[in-house]
């Protein structure tokens, strides 16, 4: 009986261990940071954040960054001074969030 508590309690120690493993893994889903300049762009598909193309762009604040067109595809164009969240919708089906911030 204590050979079978032993086993299940070092089972259950390897599962709790490996789960926290396998956490540190995963994928972060907070916004990615870009800061850029008044008129500087930010090419969304060759920043590696996301699978392109992209489709469905938003932006909280179109006064702080507007969507535009590059020869690499979709990119974040820096209008005015301050900070505002924009996202892609990713070829893969997943919205990936981008923290912008223009100086």
């Amino acid at each position: 009986m204590r050979a079978t508590i032993a086993v299940v309690a070092g089972l259950l120690i390897l599962t709790f261990l490996g789960g926290s493993a396998q956490s540190q893994g995963t994928p972060s889903y907070e916004p990615y940071p870009v800061t850029l300049q008044v008129n500087e762009v930010f090419p969304v598909c060759t920043s590696g954040e996301v699978m392109c193309p992209v489709i469905g762009p938003r932006c909280d604040d179109l006064k702080v960054v507007d969507v535009v067109d590059t020869p690499d595809g979709l990119g974040f164009k820096g209008i005015s001074p301050g900070a505002t969240l924009c996202s892609v919708m990713s070829s893969n089906g997943l919205r990936r969030v981008f923290r912008i911030t223009v100086q």
